[in-house]
Parts: C-alpha cells; structure tokens; sequence
C-alpha cells in the first residue's frame, strides 16, 4: 500500500493494520491532516466490518463538481458482473473520493464522520443487495453509527448545516 501524503510505501504493522479495511486500496492524500484522520475511522471500525476489497483507490481532491459535496464513493461496474440468474454478485470496483474544500471547514471529528460514511456505501456496495440499500445516505450513516461513529456523525450534522 503507498501512502502519497508521505510518498513512500507504508509498511509498518501498525500502519498496515490500521488499514484492513481497504487491503487493496491505493491512498492518495497529499494533505497530510486527513491520512491520519482517515487512520483513525479506518481502525475503529469493528471486526464485523469485513474488508472491503473492492476499493481500489481512495483520494483526496481539491473540489468535486457537485456543490456542497464533501466526500463521493463510485462504483465501476466494468467488466464485473453484478446480477447472474437473479443473484446478486456484488464485485464493481469502488473509489472513494474526499473533497479538501469543504473538509478544510470541518472539525476532525466531523471529517472522521465523512470518511466512515463514505466506507460506509463502499461497504454497502460490496456486501449488502442493491434493493436491500434504496435509502442510501441514511443507510451509511446508520452502519458509521452502528461501528461506533455516533458522536462524529452528530458534529458532523451540526457542523454541515452552514454548508
């Protein structure tokens, strides 16, 4: 796994255990605040929360397109079969995207609250049927507060209303 913010492969335990949740994601931070905070919703997320190898790439941009957007989780579907004879395959590949403009106005503990809820569709995504997930948004934040990210998800309401 490389770490861009420190442009060097992370290879400590601690820092590769920190990160099971993503076991085959390429982190692209380049603002060192957020790694950390991305560390901190990462190894908080209980046992239960299987690994979502379906993440290929997580990163951090300046501004997404979509206005008021903080963070975004893509799903790519090519090449990857989702439905065979009614069944529900779930393997798209997913990308998650945090957006530093409107992360820099939040508190840690809010921007920890983003990033669960956006692992939160990443997990979804990958383990959970499509019809099982129609109210997306509160789904992800029902499963960051169900893996302990109550509190944050509170600030981050209260924090989010100016936005």
């Amino acid at each position: 796994m490389k770490c861009e913010t420190c442009a060097e492969e992370v290879d400590s335990p601690v820092e590769r255990d920190a990160l099971r949740f993503l076991p085959s994601a390429e982190i692209d931070f380049r603002d060192a605040r957020y790694y950390p905070l991305l560390q901190r919703a990462v190894s908080r997320i209980p046992g239960w929360g299987l690994p979502v190898r379906s993440v290929s790439r997580v990163k951090l941009r300046k501004r997404g397109t979509l206005r008021g957007l903080a963070g975004l989780t893509t799903v790519s579907v090519e090449g990857h079969q989702l439905i065979r004879k009614g069944k529900f395959l779930g393997k798209g590949k997913h990308e998650i995207t945090f957006y530093s403009s409107l992360l820099d106005k939040l508190s840690d503990d809010a921007v920890v609250a983003v990033m669960a809820h956006e692992l939160a569709h990443a997990w979804l995504n990958e383990h959970v049927r499509p019809e099982a997930s129609k109210q997306r948004e509160r789904d992800a934040d029902m499963l960051a507060e169900m893996w302990g990210f109550e509190p944050e998800v509170k600030v981050l309401e209260r924090e989010a209303d100016p936005l």
